[in-house]
């Protein structure tokens, strides 16, 4: 039966898209231009590209926080100081702590059913943290991993082997699951260290065209609970 859930934040518990978009807009206004819906989308796909690349070691969290805007300003022929942007969106994003309407029910039934919570997540520390603090969600966790901190990214191994040294659950995998919206970064990461894990793929809207097999798949938040429920039925 599991006891010791491990929640990826971003696109799982807090409402990334639109935090992002929120520290775009700001972060642009204060560099003195009008972002357009368009250029938005260019960022994203500059940023999650880093992230990607991240996430196979490719490049340094200290090297995408900077990337990602100097890929976006040259692909936007914009002449600005892509460090001093990482620096202001960072600021703005810091603030943003935007959670899915599911996410604080969930939370709360969880904590009342006994189970201890960890948060895990692949986010830049001081984005995390000030989001975490501004969400008021910091209660709900015995404690809390951040990629930058450990020195190791979601899907390698060491990210969780710092994770489970840390908690003392090395000889408790089988009572551990770890939950993200991310195959190649929760999902496949936590199934490589032998953690069973569910995949929230968000109203079924995405197709695994992966080699990556989730233990559990729910659309919602909401269904964590239920599944939860039925698995220790099974078990009791």
């Amino acid at each position: 039966m599991y006891r010791y859930l491990f929640f990826d934040a971003d696109g799982t518990l807090f409402d990334f898209n639109e935090a992002e978009s929120r520290a775009f807009h700001q972060m642009a206004a204060k560099l003195g231009f009008s972002a357009s819906p368009k250029q938005l989308q260019t960022y994203k796909v500059c940023n999650e590209a880093c992230w990607r690349a991240f996430e196979r070691s490719e490049l340094t969290q200290a090297t995408l926080k900077v990337k990602r805007f100097e890929d976006f300003f040259t692909s936007e022929a914009l002449s600005l100081d892509a460090t001093l942007a990482s620096r202001i969106y960072q600021s703005y994003l810091s603030g943003q702590g935007i959670l899915y309407k599911e996410s604080l029910p969930l939370l709360d039934a969880l904590i009342e059913g006994g189970y201890t919570l960890y948060l895990a997540s692949n986010g830049i520390a001081e984005v995390q943290r000030g989001r975490l603090k501004q969400s008021d969600t910091l209660r709900y966790f015995k404690d809390i991993f951040i990629s930058e901190e450990i020195g190791a990214q979601k899907p390698a191994r060491e990210f969780f082997s710092a994770m489970l040294g840390r908690t003392g659950l090395e000889e408790k995998k089988s009572e551990c699951l770890m939950i993200g919206d991310s195959l190649t970064s929760d999902i496949q990461g936590g199934a490589t260290y032998g953690l069973d894990t569910i995949w929230l793929n968000q109203d079924g809207t995405h197709k695994n065209n992966t080699s990556v097999q989730p233990t559990y798949e729910v659309h919602s938040l909401s269904e964590i609970l239920s599944l939860l429920s039925n698995v220790c039925s099974l078990h009791s």
